[in-house]
């Protein structure tokens, strides 16, 4: 539970950070904030478990092996996973991504911005595999890419069956969601270290 509690703050501390810094420079108030923070951190809650199943690495695993990085790990040749469950899997992890994303943030409502946000946020998971014996595949950052995308236009229909589905979405900045995706990555890589609780 300490552990799980740990890795929570890990992401969850640097994002407050800035949002306590955003709303005391730009003086935000109100009942829309609230609803705003609140979905703010059921979008970093799924970062969390993003990060869970897919098992990045940290700074803390540097010079645990005996290479900081294994070129037998890395695969860039598309399509060379075993089984469709694993294709599957990585495209369900990532709809809630290109689902929560223009749900919560008005201005990232285009599939090409989701498309580039799954695209970035897979390409760091991967490049921190890369330091806790876990597999850096091309076919995860494909997977996850789509799962974005098609969680984006399952929101799109989601949008036109309801049609007053967070109409009154607010952001504390233009770039919030990537602020919080380079934050939680950060915290999770840099302030992280599972050894504390073996």
């Amino acid at each position: 539970m300490l552990s799980v509690m740990y890795a929570l703050l890990c992401i969850a501390a640097p994002c407050a950070l800035y949002q306590f810094i955003i709303c005391k420079r730009k003086n935000i108030k109100g009942e829309h904030k609230v609803t705003h923070i609140v979905w703010v951190y059921i979008f970093l809650f799924y970062i969390f478990l993003v990060f869970s199943a897919a098992g990045i690495g940290s700074i803390w695993d540097v010079g645990c092996y005996d290479t900081i990085i294994r070129l037998e790990e890395i695969n860039l040749l598309p399509f060379q996973s075993e089984g469709i469950m694993t294709y599957a899997l990585n495209v369900v992890m990532f709809m809630p991504f290109g689902f929560l994303i223009p749900m919560i943030w008005k201005q990232y409502r285009r599939p090409v911005k989701i498309f580039l946000a799954g695209f970035l946020f897979s390409s760091a998971i991967e490049f921190c595999q890369l330091f806790n014996r876990r597999n850096t595949d091309i076919d995860d950052l494909m997977m996850n890419t789509i799962g974005a995308v098609i969680g984006c236009f399952i929101w799109k229909l989601t949008k036109r069956l309801f049609r007053n589905i967070n109409k009154k979405a607010i952001s504390l900045s233009d770039t919030e969601p990537v602020v919080y995706l380079t934050l939680a990555v950060l915290g999770e890589f840099l302030l992280y270290n599972w050894r504390l609780f073996l």
